[in-house]
């Protein structure tokens, strides 16, 4: 390559990086209406099997009535993912199946995942997931709130 090709390249990708960046503008949606049955879960302790991840950690399922607040948005579209922000306590894997209104997926504590993709048609976005939480062994408190929510990328 030569010099200038090379800067071309260079300053193609940091429009790139640039133009992605400013894309990437989430908005928090209001799912306050949300609510898991049942509304306080109790983890449960997975029996030792060796070469998994969360080997003798803890497990729960439970099912989320989900309902995003979706009317600031509708006629737009983009993409929602759902979140779960790192806290100090141990890493959490949640996984869920829906009733199709949102995709199933995969989340672990410090990650988001997209849910959906496309045109917003309607005031709420409603769905029920299917989930299965799960923990390492060091999960350590009787008590945690998880403070799953969504966002909002508009395309």
């Amino acid at each position: 390559m030569t010099t200038r090709s090379t800067r071309l390249a260079i300053a193609a990708a940091l429009c790139a990086c640039m133009a992605s960046a400013a894309w990437a503008n989430p908005h928090r949606l209001d799912d306050s209406a949300s609510h898991t049955v049942p509304p306080n879960v109790q983890m449960q302790w997975l029996p030792l099997t060796p070469g998994q991840a969360f080997a003798g950690g803890m497990e729960a399922t439970l099912r989320v009535n989900v309902r995003i607040d979706t009317r600031d948005w509708v006629g737009r579209s983009g993409r929602i993912y759902m979140v779960l922000p790192r806290d100090q306590a141990s890493t959490v894997e949640a996984v869920w199946s829906t009733q199709g209104r949102l995709q199933a997926g995969r989340l672990t504590s410090g990650e988001r995942t997209l849910v959906y993709a496309g045109q917003i048609t309607s005031p709420t976005l409603e769905d029920q997931l299917q989930v299965r939480l799960r923990s390492a062994p060091d999960w350590v408190s009787n008590s945690r709130r998880l403070s799953f929510h969504f966002e909002l990328d508009v395309d």
